[in-house]
């Protein structure tokens, strides 16, 4: 299944895809939030995707606050408008990881893909234990 992976945020949106076979998950762009549903209903349709991941931003103690509830918006935007499953993923430290490993400039696109391998690899997981 072809997966897109979205960070949201107030600023910029980071977004990830993977191969048909969920092995891979790689950064793809990185989008104005203003510019984010036209720029994913385009990467939709043209890459054919399947399935989009949100990064879900919760607070260290696992509460959602402000951000997980704008990340939760698009989703239902994404869902309702291209009639694609939504799933959200936690994004805790992602962003952190990101900067530690592309830098500036980099880090909302490489933290969409570590959402999405995060999500790929929960999947694969769930398959080995037979839960899905």
């Amino acid at each position: 299944m072809r997966w897109l992976a979205v960070d949201a945020g107030t600023v910029r949106v980071g977004l990830a895809i993977c191969d048909r076979e969920e092995r891979v998950a790689v950064p793809l762009e990185i989008v104005p939030a203003s510019a984010a549903y036209p720029a994913i209903r385009a990467i939709a349709v043209r890459e054919r995707v399947e399935g989009v991941v949100v990064g879900l931003p919760l607070h260290m103690a696992g509460g959602e606050g402000q951000s997980a509830a704008m990340a939760r918006r698009l989703g239902q935007r994404i869902a309702k408008g291209l009639g694609l499953p939504v799933t959200y993923e936690d994004e805790r430290l992602t962003s952190e990881e990101a900067a530690r490993l592309g830098g500036r400039g980099r880090q909302d696109d490489l933290a969409a893909a570590l959402i999405l391998e995060q999500f790929l690899a929960h999947r694969r997981a769930l398959r080995r234990s037979g839960g899905a």
